[in-house]
């Protein structure tokens, strides 16, 4: 992550991610693993290569709350702006094991996200201590 700079993300979206496994390994090239909270949105094109930007979102809390799903579709409506597609890393510190707050997070984020038809979902990823993996 120390050498991410935009000719690095221009490099990577010259290469696209057509399949899940190719989206586990951009994530895990870009983010390695967990090491504070937060969120990152890979943002893709038509053609789903990845667009030189890695929004980053911080203070998200532990579990999602009632307005989550509300704010993450006004999020997602923005990103239909300039992305075709979107994945959503979260990041967190800890076990590989997904929780009961990952999973939370990760049901708020597609059900979202299915209110965003302009934006395609493809797949919501967890960098924890020990690497990256898929939940969705």
């Amino acid at each position: 992550m120390d050498d991410l700079t935009t000719d690095r993300l221009l490099e990577l979206g010259d290469v696209p991610i057509l399949d899940d496994d190719a989206l586990l390994e951009r994530a895990t090239t870009l983010i390695q693993q967990g090491f504070v909270r937060r969120m990152w949105l890979l943002l893709l094109d038509d053609e789903r290569r990845q667009l030189p930007l890695l929004p980053q979102i911080e203070g998200a809390p532990v579990s999602p709350d009632a307005e989550t799903i509300a704010t993450l579709s006004a999020l997602l409506t923005g990103v239909a702006e300039i992305a075709a597609y979107v994945a959503i890393v979260l990041e967190r510190p800890g076990q590989a094991r997904a929780t009961p707050d990952d999973l939370a997070w990760t049901d708020v984020i597609v059900r979202a996200a299915a209110r965003t038809p302009r934006v395609q979902l493809l797949g919501v990823l967890l960098a924890h201590g020990r690497g990256v993996d898929a939940l969705w």
